[in-house]
């Protein structure tokens, strides 16, 4: 099934991902899947491309990314400590963190991927300017909303 077909949002499938990837997502990220239904929704008009998920409904999807292709969730090395939400079909995946204290999305663009990795930590710096950044999921989902709409004109 793609995930811009589905209808309503499997609150359980959010139970799902935490079992399947031994994990407690925070409280921030089920809180806007249960809240924000009206933007979710507006997002998931706009995009009828299976392969431009800015934001997951699928969460067999956010399983299979994040165990299989990320290797994630890890306590060291790359994207330790973060979580695949989406992706846009181009290499360019969006993370948050699971700690739960920053309610930020990184968005990596693989074109500089390599440039954002600090060898030191063996991580992406997180923090570098040239990473794109989001306070929240609402202002990040708002953005890709922005950029489908520019780009059906």
């Amino acid at each position: 099934m793609n995930w811009f077909r589905k209808n309503k949002i499997d609150s359980k499938g959010i139970e799902r991902v935490e079992k399947e990837l031994k994990i407690q997502l925070p409280s921030f990220f089920k809180d806007f899947y249960d809240h924000q239904e009206k933007l979710i929704g507006k997002f998931k008009k706009l995009s009828n491309d299976e392969d431009y998920i800015a934001l997951t409904t699928d969460f067999q999807w956010m399983i299979e990314v994040n165990r299989d292709f990320h290797k994630l969730p890890r306590e060291e090395g790359i994207g330790r400590n973060k979580i695949c939400i989406g992706t846009d079909g181009c290499g360019n995946d969006s993370f948050i963190s699971l700690d739960g204290l920053d309610t930020r999305v990184f968005k990596i663009d693989h074109e500089i991927a390599t440039e954002l990795m600090d060898e030191e930590i063996g991580d992406f710096n997180w923090e570098d300017d040239r990473m794109e950044k989001y306070d929240t999921l609402e202002s990040y989902l708002k953005e890709e909303i922005q950029i489908l709409k520019e780009f059906r004109n």
